[in-house]
Formats: C-alpha cells, sequence, structure tokens
C-alpha cells in the first residue's frame, strides 16, 4: 500500500474472506488460519457463520477467514508507474522487439533482437534479467540452459472469468475464496471485485496442450459456465446462471507439471552454471505482481555484489 501511495497508484483495502461450505472443509481451513498467523498476515480472524454473514450478508458458509489487510490494485497503473520511474532513472524500453539468442562473452553478453520491421540487432550487456513470463524458459534455453533438467519448464495453464451482472455484483464487497483445490494447482474459481465493483468469477484451471498455437491460448470457451456457476452458488446462492457473461482468459506460466505439487517462484542467478549476470526468473505467477517490488530489490542487491 506505501508503494501505491509513492507512486500514485489507486488501491483498495478491501479484505478477503476464505470460505468453509460445510464442517467436511472446516479442519483444512484451521490449517489456513494458523499457518496465516505463523507467516504474520495481520489482523487475521477465524469467523463463524453468523460473525461472516455480518461482514458479507450474502455469502453463505460455515466458517470463514477473514484477511483485512487483502486489497485489489489497478495492475495497468502499477505497471505505467514503474515504466515511467524506470525511464526517469535512464533506462529506455522497447516495445514489439523480439529476442532471437544469446552469446556469453569476456565481459557479459550479445543479445540478438528483431524489431517490427524484421531489422535485427545485437546489444551488449554485462547482465541479463530474464522476465519472460510464459516464455522465460525459451529465454533461458537460448542460454545454453537445459530447461528440463533445471526444473525450468513452463507448463502453461488457461485460466477463465466470467462477469456477473451488475444487479448481482452490488450483492459483495469484497474477495471471497473458497478453500484451495489439493496440490494448490489453483486457488478455486473466487469472487474478485475491480476498481469499479464489478464482480467477476474465476479463475478456473486447465494446462495447455502443447501442441495448443499461441494464437488459441486466449479464446474464451464459454461452455464453462455452467461448471463456474456450480462452483460458486455454493457460497454465494444468490447468483443466477443468467448473471454471468464471459469476460477474459488468463495464462499462468506454471513450473509445476500436471500432478505435480505446488512448486515456488525461481530467482536464480546462474554463476553455478557458468553464466555469471543472467537472472532467471521462472514461473512466477499472478502473485508476482504485488511482488513485483520485492522480487526487484532482491535481484538488484544480487548484482550489485557483483559488480
Amino acid at each position: 500500500y506505501s508503494e501505491c501511495e509513492r507512486l500514485g497508484v489507486w488501491y483498495r483495502r478491501c479484505g478477503k474472506l476464505i470460505v468453509a461450505v460445510n464442517q467436511d472443509e472446516v479442519p483444512e481451513l484451521e490449517k489456513i488460519y494458523e499457518r496465516g498467523k505463523v507467516n504474520g498476515v495481520p489482523d487475521t480472524e477465524f469467523l463463524d457463520a453468523p460473525q461472516a454473514k455480518k461482514i458479507e450478508p450474502n455469502i453463505t458458509c460455515v466458517s470463514a477467514i477473514f484477511v483485512p489487510s487483502t486489497g485489489v490494485v489497478d495492475s495497468h497503473e502499477l505497471m505505467k508507474a514503474y515504466m515511467h520511474e524506470s525511464r526517469s532513472n535512464g533506462g529506455d524500453i522497447a516495445f514489439g522487439v523480439e529476442f532471437l539468442d544469446a552469446a556469453p562473452t569476456s565481459s557479459g553478453y550479445t543479445l540478438s533482437l528483431k524489431d517490427k520491421g524484421g531489422e535485427r540487432t545485437d546489444l551488449s550487456s554485462r547482465f541479463v534479467i530474464n522476465a519472460a513470463g510464459l516464455f522465460s524458459d525459451v529465454v533461458a534455453s537460448k542460454f545454453g540452459i537445459d530447461v528440463q533438467a533445471a526444473g525450468y519448464k513452463i507448463y502453461p495453464n488457461r485460466g477463465h472469468y466470467y462477469r456477473v451482472s451488475a444487479t448481482r455484483s452490488k450483492l459483495v464487497t469484497r474477495l471471497v475464496y473458497p478453500m484451495p483445490p489439493p496440490k494448490l494447482t489453483g486457488l478455486g474459481v473466487h469472487i474478485t471485485v475491480d476498481r469499479a465493483g464489478q464482480v467477476k468469477l474465476g479463475p478456473d484451471f486447465e494446462y495447455i496442450d502443447p501442441s495448443t498455437p499461441v494464437s488459441e491460448w486466449y479464446k474464451f470457451d464459454d461452455s464453462r459456465k455452467e461448471k463456474f456457476y456450480t462452483a460458486v452458488a455454493r457460497y454465494f446462492p444468490a447468483l443466477q446462471r443468467e448473471d454471468l457473461s464471459p469476460d477474459q482468459v488468463g495464462v499462468r506460466p506454471k513450473i509445476q507439471a500436471p500432478g505435480e505439487p505446488v512448486k515456488d517462484f525461481i530467482i536464480q542467478e546462474e554463476s553455478v552454471r557458468g553464466l555469471p549476470g543472467l537472472v532467471n526468473l521462472i514461473g512466477i505467477e499472478s502473485p508476482g505482481l504485488t511482488c513485483s517490488h520485492e522480487i526487484a530489490k532482491q535481484v538488484a542487491g544480487t548484482l550489485a555484489s557483483m559488480k
């Protein structure tokens, strides 16, 4: 929040509920509550059904965790603010440039690039930070890293969002999460609230078949509406099927293959692989947005120690 205030970026500290809709889910909810306390999440409360109703009258559950410190941020404002800050400190940003290849030199690396017009350019740099998201494994491989052996392989995972009608959107004011599925493959289809108070449901979870072209990744599959409705109506019973309309599709850069347990972000300076000054950021999913400042400090500190 202090970072948003420093940069003049909109945010709202709206709070979040994590709900158990039946008694069978309560033991796992209690584990999440205890883990939150151990990890220092501030002011977290464990609520019974009447207490949860006071906070969100239209949400149904038997128990809930209330996290008042949770909030939402205007992600586009945040990205633009960082872009302007970079430029004001002497950084250059080139959009629409394709990364082709990399070669180590005695003083760093030579990068081969191609612009929108097809013109190729070579750029030399002492340091390289690979923050290529869904294609970070491809970039890492250009430096000669065996991404499969290193655990850097990306498994793109698609998630759909449905928009809720304006009438029903007025019935919820906070984020509401169900119990997460096993192995943390996702966080479950949950309720989010954007800057305008518009409620969205999502995302779901689907590994993309390797044969699927990138041009097909973001096409919306509206056959999922019933699944979304069934998932959310368990804890938001006022919701009606006709309240849902397609919104958007996002793709996560997962490093856990189908069936594998959850894996943490990879933030790795590669001197151990004979590539000093290369930092790979691999498998950084959506929490990387609000962690971006801390990730940047960690990377900058690592590289500053190498000068």
